[in-house]
């Protein structure tokens, strides 16, 4: 069982350190498994001009989709952090799958982006928040 960290004193103001875990089991699950629908729509759609850049963007969409799934119950920077490491497990996934041509690079910054997008998505403040 860890132990709590202490809090610490700065002046009159006390701190006490966050502690954020990113879940690595739930992430690598969800990079994994939004890079292998993608692989399999894209067997599935044949392979044409018009419809191969739609599998990217449903890799994309898994991988925001995922990061918001995992992060559901989650707070503060953890949510952030979770987000990031799912878009980065989702690109690093994507490169090893499809190469490392320009268009995948690009791809892969985007699948990163939105790991963190998804995850942080509608986490504002509410009505009732402001008053």
């Amino acid at each position: 069982m860890p132990v709590a960290a202490a809090a610490r004193t700065i002046g009159a103001m006390t701190t006490v350190p966050a502690t954020s875990r990113v879940p690595a089991g739930a992430v690598l699950l969800a990079g994994l498994g939004a890079q292998l629908v993608d692989d399999a729509v894209f067997f599935v759609l044949p392979p044409t001009a018009l419809l191969a850049p739609l599998t990217g963007l449903l890799a994309i969409l898994l991988t925001a989709g995922a990061a918001r799934i995992i992060t559901r119950n989650r707070t503060g920077a953890v949510v952030a952090r979770t987000g990031l490491a799912v878009g980065l497990t989702s690109a690093v996934i994507g490169l090893l799958v499809s190469g490392l041509g320009l268009v995948t690079i690009l791809l892969a910054g985007v699948t990163v982006l939105a790991g963190v997008a998804g995850a942080v998505a509608r986490r504002g403040l509410t009505k009732n928040d402001i008053s």
